[in-house]
């Protein structure tokens, strides 16, 4: 009988000659490089919208999770912050799809308010009716703005047609944008705060407040935008941090003088005055007081024989603004703010002709200005607060809807109206302060001897200060007569209510709450067209307003048949608005519209009802700035119509939401805030595109690179882009640390293209190496397995637990770091670089048994990539192996992930400890080697290990050398070893690893040199070839 090899040479020389690479087990897969704009399409539908209509069908109601979506505006073209808003949501649902909920997201817009309508406006005056030509351009819309509110523009109800079909259509636009990223819900019946359903159930709310008595009406300082035109909220504030202003130093002459000065023979009458300090000279007209505090030391100076009172801690900032040869004197050196607030003092205000009494304000201090405060209860909340405890009003404020002065600003002077008219932030400053040093013609020689001027020194002050939101421009405080919500009734209810929410990051709790505790009166009127109709009937002779329970309720019914267009566009005296018990002709109705925050803030409404237990939202999330904005009018409606210690309900408060996640703003890689101006603003289409990366090289096709005609005619080539699709958006958004603020930047994608493309790859492979998979109902056990399955597969429990534990806590970053550490660490760099030669040479049962850990891999993998890159995980199933489809999971969007994957290795960390550094002593020997020019293949050496052998090394004996990926590998007892052409050794704690040339030829098959000859294979490969029937 001729030897093994003696017969294989005789096969090799048959008439067909063996070819190697047909008996090796090669992966096979049709899977892409990259997804088709057709395929990912297809993906997007199956993983989005079929998924979330079939997890409603088949998951349980009674365990639903609700994410309430805070509704973007409709008014322009989405940006990365939408990109990063709207993936986490659809992440959170994925994950809480992956738990077995059954899963509730109804998208929404926010339709109304200033922004929908200064993009009309300025739409309409370009005669332009494309949505994304309207991005920016502040000065326009103020422009417009301006222009139509003086009569130059449109009707109410043509403004409110032309903003309903610009929010219809960005709306549109932005869904699509949305649904294109792989965010699943309910796209089709998305709720619209235009929506008259919604605007019926928002006047509902409304009309709740008002009969628990929370909704008034009051004349008081609100904050004015003139550019706009309309009253602001707080949220409806951006700050200018190099506002520059004048400030100025202002003598205010006593009329009558606190006792404390009376008295003292060296205080001069008619040459003595309070001294103020403003960073608003041109609200002195309306000034009412002079505030003090009790307990600040001040003193009576003389400066240039006029005698002045300020505070002690003041002096030397004050002389520090007058010229150096100012002569000072003290008269008085220490006065109590007490004494000086005495209830008779007062000084005189030129403008009105009026005293102003010396009050005493908690809120003045002396770190900065005088120590004396100017206050005009219609231009300053603080302001107004005091004068009103005091008794001191109205409150006053001769300016108007444009800021500019009225002809109340300076009665003494109506002959001449040198104010009248100008505007107050510029040419009306100026003109008040150029009053105030010529002010002889208007104060008495008893009140101002000298008639000298009232201006001490004026500087320039660099300050922060608000803006209108939209307009850009410099906002001022203005008391009108405006609705309020009164926040301080229910402030306390709602603040409580935030026990029981549970906020990410836990500091956001601090932040809504200091908030609420500074917020005693919401504004809830606006002075514009397009939004909700505060249903106020007005008087038409006395101006009072009507907002009784009976009359709500009568308009609510109108709005339900006609709509609320109809409120500004039929006839002013049109009686069917008027309940029955109103006279008609005697009533109409007012043009004041809801706040954009009431109706954001009503949203609620559009969600299912659940039981009192449970919040009607499992989870908000949204940015930062909504602790001032959503996330609190949320809070406020939804606690103000919950009924307060009644019989049936002495329930605490509940916040309409359980959980509350917070997300940062997206920055560029300076850590700058993103704008057009800056240049530095990036779309989503450019991630997804790749084009925001270099491109690659274009290939040739039939030996020509592909080209493009330019607009000028010449042929160039056309720039190569690595598009990876919607899921490296998503992917950059889960690894981003989303509770700060997310910084985007070119080498940042790369990375997270990077990952991306190592899942492609990663997944390509498995699904060719599984191609010929047939899993078994038998459980594979432990002893069956190798050392490097075990390890691989206790690597993957781990994994598993961390990446499930992230998930639960919302932190994606966490998960998705876990996961390319397993990628990267754990599969590509150790078990891959195992497990290969068994898989592509190796026997049918090493095949079987590794294919079979390697589909549980997949299969996991596939359970924690599924919330964040959708798309891909469909596109994996799609080329899964049929046989593998089979199985009882069924989908991977459909299973439910309960626990997370348990190997049953046991304790394996001695071990991996040992493998660990044993690897890592082998890797550096090997590179000793190729750098001598000794070895090129890790393949083509053995590994000696000899000194103290850790027991682990011992038990790994038969698979030492696949685990080294080396082609032999043992333990030699000191001093054995045997003589070799070179030897590299490296020291691993007690133990000497040495990489030597190997003992046998390089197998034709397999590659390891273990083979009797450079021309037949080796041992384990003939063991092979005889099990296909090839020898």
């Amino acid at each position: 009988m001729p030897s093994p090899s003696r017969a294989l040479r005789a096969a090799t020389q048959q008439l067909h000659p063996i070819k190697w690479s047909d008996t090796l087990h090669l992966p096979k897969s049709a899977f892409p490089a990259r997804a088709s704009a057709a395929d990912l399409a297809r993906f997007r539908t199956r993983c989005a919208d079929d998924l979330y209509a079939w997890q409603r069908t088949h998951r349980p109601k009674d365990n639903e999770f609700v994410l309430h979506d805070g509704p973007p505006y409709a008014n322009g073209a989405v940006h990365v912050g939408h990109a990063l808003n709207k993936v986490l949501k659809d992440v959170i649902l994925r994950w809480e799809l992956a738990r077995g909920r059954r899963v509730h997201y109804r998208p929404g817009w926010d339709c109304h308010g200033l922004p929908i309508e200064l993009k009309a406006l300025q739409q309409a005056r370009a005669q332009s009716h494309a949505a994304t030509a309207l991005d920016g351009a502040p000065e326009a819309e103020a422009a417009a703005a301006a222009a139509v509110a003086s009569g130059v523009g449109m009707s109410a109800g043509e403004i409110r047609r032309r903003a309903r079909e610009l929010a219809a259509e960005t709306m549109e636009a932005q869904k699509a944008s949305f649904r294109s990223w792989g965010v699943m819900g309910e796209w089709e019946r998305p709720y619209q705060t235009m929506e008259a359903g919604f605007e019926v159930r928002q006047l509902g709310v409304f009309r709740e407040m008002v009969g628990k008595g929370l909704i008034s009406r009051h004349h008081r300082p609100v904050y004015w935008s003139p550019s706009s035109r309309t009253a602001l909220a707080e949220a409806e504030l951006e700050y200018d941090e190099h506002h520059k202003c004048t400030a100025a130093f202002v003598k205010m002459p006593f009329v009558r003088l606190p006792e404390v000065l009376r008295i003292n023979p060296a205080v001069r009458p008619g040459h003595i005055s309070a001294l103020i300090w403003t960073t608003t000279p041109w609200t002195l007209p309306a000034n009412m007081a002079v505030a003090v505090k009790n307990d600040i030391q001040y003193m009576v100076i003389e400066l240039g024989g006029e005698q002045v009172v300020v505070a002690k801690d003041r002096v030397e900032q004050v002389l520090s603004h007058l010229p150096a040869f100012t002569t000072t004197r003290t008269i008085i050196e220490n006065i109590s703010g007490a004494e000086l607030a005495d209830g008779n003092a007062a000084c005189y205000n030129l403008f009105q002709g009026a005293e102003s009494r010396i009050l005493s304000a908690d809120f003045v201090t002396a770190t900065s200005g005088t120590g004396l405060v100017h206050m005009a209860p219609g231009h300053g909340m603080e302001d107004y607060q005091v004068c009103q405890k005091h008794g001191v009003g109205p409150a006053f404020a001769p300016v108007d809807v444009d800021g500019r002065y009225t002809a109340d600003v300076f009665p003494a002077d109506a002959a001449n109206a040198s104010l009248l008219g100008l505007d107050v932030q510029t040419d009306g400053m100026k003109a008040v302060l150029e009053l105030l040093a010529s002010p002889s013609q208007y104060v008495s020689k008893d009140l101002h001897a000298s008639g000298s001027s009232l201006i001490l020194a004026t500087h320039t002050l660099t300050h922060k200060n608000p803006i209108d939101w939209r307009t850009k421009q410099p906002i001022i405080v203005r008391a009108t007569a405006q609705w309020f919500a009164d926040v301080s009734a229910i402030q306390e209810r709602a603040r409580a209510s935030l026990d029981d929410v549970q906020f990410i990051p836990e500091s956001s709790k601090s932040r809504l709450n200091s908030f609420l505790s500074g917020r005693s009166q919401w504004c809830i009127s606006r002075q514009r067209a397009w939004g909700v109709p505060i249903p106020a009937l007005y008087h038409i002779e006395t101006g009072e307003a009507c907002i009784t329970d009976e009359s709500i309720a009568h308009i609510i019914s109108i709005v339900e048949e006609k709509g609320t267009d109809a409120w500004f566009t039929d006839p002013e005296d049109a009686a069917d608005w008027l309940h029955p018990s109103l006279t008609p002709g005697e009533w109409v109705r007012g043009k004041d519209t809801m706040d954009v925050w009431f109706d954001s803030g009503t949203t609620w409404t559009s969600l299912p009802t659940r039981n009192d237990s449970q919040p009607v939202a499992d989870v908000y999330i949204e940015g930062t700035d909504q602790h001032r904005g959503w996330f609190q009018s949320s809070l406020l409606t939804h606690i103000a119509v919950q009924h307060e210690n009644s019989d049936m309900d002495n329930v605490k408060a509940k916040a309409p939401y359980g959980k509350l996640i917070t997300h940062g703003f997206i920055l560029d890689a300076e850590g700058k805030k993103m704008s057009k101006s800056l240049g530095n603003v990036i779309a989503p289409e450019q991630i997804v595109d790749g084009s925001l990366l270099p491109p690659v090289k274009a290939r040739k096709q039939n030996g020509k690179t592909a080209k493009v005609k330019s607009t000028a005619g010449q042929v160039e080539e056309k720039p190569l882009f690595d598009s990876m699709g919607p899921d490296v958006l998503r992917l950059w958004v889960a690894s981003s640390d989303y509770t700060s603020d997310v910084s985007i930047a070119v080498p940042v994608l790369q990375e997270v293209q990077q990952a991306l493309q190592k899942y492609r790859v990663t997944f390509r492979w498995l699904l060719g190496v599984l191609a010929d998979y047939q899993p078994t109902t038998t459980t594979m056990q432990a002893e069956q397995l190798t050392f490097a399955d075990r390890a691989v597969l206790h690597h993957l429990s781990r994994t598993s637990k961390d990446v499930m534990e992230a998930y639960g806590d919302y932190q994606f970053h966490k998960a998705v770091k876990g996961i390319n550490a397993f990628f990267n660490n754990d599969l590509s760099a150790v078990y891959f670089e195992i497990c290969k030669d068994g898989l592509y040479t190796g026997s049918q049962a090493v095949r079987t048994r590794t294919q079979g850990v390697l589909a549980t891999i997949l299969n996991e993998l596939l359970k924690w990539l599924g919330p964040l890159v959708p798309h891909l995980v469909e596109e994996v199933w799609e080329y899964m192996p049929a046989a593998m489809k089979m199985g009882e999971d069924g989908h991977p969007f459909q299973r439910v992930w309960s626990a997370p994957f348990a190997a049953g290795t046991g304790d394996l960390a001695g071990a991996l400890e040992v493998f660990e550094r044993l690897s890592a002593g082998v890797k550096l020997a090997q590179e000793d080697a190729r750098r001598a020019g000794h070895l090129k293949s890790g393949l083509n050496c053995k590994v000696e290990l000899s000194g103290i052998v850790p027991g682990q090394v011992h038990e790994w004996r038969d698979e030492l050398a696949t685990l080294l990926v080396v082609s032999q590998a043992g333990v030699v007892r000191d001093g054995d070893a045997n003589p070799t052409e070179w030897r590299y050794e490296q020291k691993v704690g007690s133990m000497i690893v040495a990489v030597v040339p190997p003992e046998g030829h390089k197998c034709v098959r397999c590659w390891k040199f273990t083979a009797e000859t450079n021309e037949e294979p080796c041992g384990d490969c003939r063991e092979v070839l005889q099990e296909q029937g090839l020898l």
